[in-house]
């Protein structure tokens, strides 16, 4: 009896340990959801090391997430640290035996309870850029950053039935974006507060190819769309560039996001009535002086022509505007910088 009940005592734990060691390869790794240094190494075999904190990792993940559809999906590993000296965009990035070593600037983090804090995330997130599209070489990446973040399509399937309500042209009048392009393109449509990011009704941008007929560029708000014209990105400075893409985009905010009120105080500020000439194409007059408006164009045409203009030099050429016309710098710095995200001081592009 002694020898029977001491197998079966055997056998017991005999099985107990094979179920165990089974269950140690069939119960899978749980990757905790809260922690978003995990979620990075799960999801996009992103490893941080001790210099990061908790918050920080979670800005991270929060970028990667806006722009990675797919996470895991065609990504080196990668090894993240973050430095205290100085370098180019922010980042550094090695390549070594498939792996990559990537160096964050300390400065990209804004202390925290910074009076004028800038948009926290920007220059994290132009530095999780330059690693994601590989320094702006990998267009798959470009193009899904524009279309996941923004709700932009720059991959035409066919010019002819996007502007056969419009201008009717063909594939002849336009022509791809070079990588550098939608770089720019990702770059100021960042300027804007997060909320204002995506436009349910701006779809696609396209490059039309010079032909002198139209301006450099136009928004077709009623069609989805806004042109840009090819010889802009060819130039030897950017920053006008970037101020006619930043116009084209308000007209978009004007038409379809900004609500009447504040229409129509923009409308005060600007001194704006409405005038029955028929002969005013424009169908507005305003009662200030040209001195107070950042240009011709600003005060000839009208209330939405004012602020597309405004907010282009607002985060192109705030200093510009900030001395042209005070209230209305403070108007858009408060009213919809501030309204439609975090307090916002313009930042160098990167």
């Amino acid at each position: 009896m002694q020898i029977k009940f001491l197998l079966r005592i055997k056998y017991t734990l005999l099985l107990i340990l094979i179920i165990g060691q089974v269950s140690c390869y069939t119960v899978p790794l749980e990757i905790r959801k809260d922690n978003p240094i995990e979620q990075l190494a799960y999801k996009y075999s992103i490893h941080l090391d001790s210099t990061w904190s908790t918050k920080q990792a979670q800005t991270l993940e929060g970028i990667l997430e806006s722009i990675s559809p797919n996470p895991g999906e065609k990504l080196t590993p990668s090894k993240w640290k973050i430095s205290n000296d100085e370098m180019q965009n922010d980042v550094q990035i090695v390549s070594q035996d498939n792996m990559k070593f990537v160096t964050i600037s300390s400065d990209v983090f804004p202390e925290e309870g910074a009076a004028d804090m800038v948009a926290p995330e920007r220059r994290l997130f132009n530095a999780t850029v330059v690693f994601t599209t590989e320094n702006g070489t990998n267009r798959p990446a470009l193009v899904t950053i524009l279309k996941e973040r923004y709700g932009i399509i720059v991959d035409i399937p066919s010019y002819e039935i996007l502007t056969q309500h419009t201008t009717q042209e063909t594939t002849r009048h336009y022509a791809e974006f070079e990588n550098k392009d939608l770089m720019l393109l990702i770059s100021v449509f960042e300027d804007f507060p997060r909320a204002l990011h995506k436009v349910p009704q701006l779809k696609y941008v396209i490059c039309r190819i010079d032909d002198k007929v139209r301006a450099a560029g136009v928004a077709w708000t009623t069609m989805g769309y806004i042109e840009l014209v090819q010889s802009m990105f060819n130039r030897d400075y950017t920053s006008d560039t970037r101020r006619v893409i930043a116009h084209e985009k308000a007209h978009f905010l004007w038409t379809h996001l900004f609500p009447e009120q504040l229409k129509n105080n923009w409308i005060e500020l600007g001194g704006w009535y409405e005038d029955k000439d028929p002969e005013n194409e424009e169908g507005w007059l305003t009662t200030k002086e040209r001195k107070t408006f950042v240009s011709d164009y600003a005060q000839q045409k009208n209330p939405n022509e004012d602020m597309a203009e405004s907010l282009a030099f607002y985060l192109v050429y705030p200093d510009k505007l900030r001395s042209i016309n005070p209230a209305k710098y403070d108007f858009i710095h408060n009213r919809i910088m501030k309204t439609y995200g975090s307090r916002y001081i313009s930042l160098n592009p990167m």
